[in-house]
């Protein structure tokens, strides 16, 4: 989905955003440089990269500023009076990716994501913080005040993405009854971080391919 992007106090926001997301230009260009593989076709340990849609399980996620739901989010805060100092928050929950040949769940503990939804953003000046990024603010120990950068990214229901990592076939008991997936016994891929294969996850335009 697209970025969200608040701003209390516009002067240098641009300098700002660029030096605080930059730092995913590593997760992006990982994904980037790998082609796709497809879900039905990877083996236990298989260290791949897939492009799917994905699935939400259970509860999803709220995002914090604009409570939107997802099954991931990145908030990064920056007082623009320091120029580098910021608070960064990243939360995932388990989700599906389906890609046509089969299903994965991906568990995202300890992944390493890059939530961009591409260059377009909504922007917006506001005077006063709001009661979500008050809050936000509260959680880490900052008291709300003006000259405050914030900007949101989510992940939700029905988006494209890429993973990278390597899993292990399971069971599937929510696979569709059809023919486009392998086998009889109808698996899915399970993707965990470790420590050799630590998952990547970017819903990035030029990591879908």
């Amino acid at each position: 989905m697209w970025p969200l992007l608040l701003t209390v106090g516009v002067v240098g926001a641009g300098a700002v955003v660029f030096t605080l997301f930059t730092g995913n230009e590593r997760i992006r260009r990982t994904l980037r440089n790998m082609p796709a593989k497809k879900i039905g076709e990877l083996s236990d340990d298989e260290r791949a990269k897939i492009v799917g849609r994905v699935r939400a399980l259970g509860e999803a996620l709220e995002a914090p500023i604009s409570g939107r739901r997802c099954v991931a989010y990145s908030v990064s805060v920056v007082e623009q009076e320091q120029n580098a100092s910021h608070i960064r928050e990243t939360k995932a929950v388990a989700f599906v990716v389906e890609d046509g040949s089969g299903r994965a769940l991906v568990d995202p503990t300890a992944a390493r994501i890059a939530i961009d939804g591409g260059p377009s953003v909504q922007t917006g000046t506001l005077h006063d913080p709001t009661p979500a990024a008050e809050d936000l603010l509260l959680r880490h120990g900052k008291r709300p005040r003006h000259g405050v950068l914030y900007r949101e990214a989510v992940i939700t229901d029905g988006e494209s993405i890429a993973v990278l990592g390597a899993g292990t076939r399971e069971p599937d008991p929510d696979a569709p009854p059809t023919e486009a997936y392998r086998g009889d016994a109808r698996t899915r891929l399970r993707l965990t971080s470790s420590r050799k294969y630590p998952l990547v996850i970017s819903d990035d335009p030029s990591a879908l391919k």
